[in-house]
């Protein structure tokens, strides 16, 4: 066999000329989107960050719920005696440092009262992470006073 017929080697060319251009529009149009919508990726949930004292110790907690927001910043300001309460997970979330918990962004509400199993010092839950995450679940410091915000974690770590 010697190659393709000249019929078969113009089918050929076509369609891998159209394969090109396809490609191609595929190509600016993602550039178009990306320029348009300002790229791919998926942006993390809005929220600020707020550096908490539990007795000298401190965490980092991300607040992403409107009300919750507005309460910390209330109780930063000395107008309310509310805590942060929120469901716990591994790592520092990014912006939890030194700790290797975080307080899931979007499960932290500010609140009154709490069960006492959830209160404790940042240094409980390091200590023993997998009890604290994997039975109480959540972390819920009584004595907890919010001392700083920032939109960026790291401007609470300077």
């Amino acid at each position: 066999m010697l190659g393709p017929s000249f019929a078969e080697a113009v089918y050929l060319r076509r369609r891998w000329i159209f394969t090109l251009v396809i490609i191609s529009a595929c190509a600016v149009l993602g550039s178009y989107y990306a320029a348009l919508f300002g790229g791919f990726t998926t942006r993390p949930a809005a929220g600020r960050y707020f550096l908490v004292d539990v007795q000298g110790e401190k965490f980092v907690v991300k607040v992403t719920d409107g009300e919750a927001l507005r309460l910390a910043e209330e109780r930063m300001a000395g107008l309310n005696r509310m805590f942060p309460l929120g469901e716990l997970a591994r790592g520092d979330g990014g912006f939890n440092m030194p700790w290797s918990w975080h307080l899931k962004p979007e499960s932290v509400r500010m609140v009154d009262a709490s069960i006492e199993l959830c209160d404790g010092l940042p240094s409980h839950v390091e200590s023993d992470l997998d009890y604290w995450v994997d039975v109480v679940g959540q972390y819920c410091p009584w004595s907890a006073e919010i001392v700083a915000s920032a939109d960026e974690p790291a401007d609470l770590h300077k």
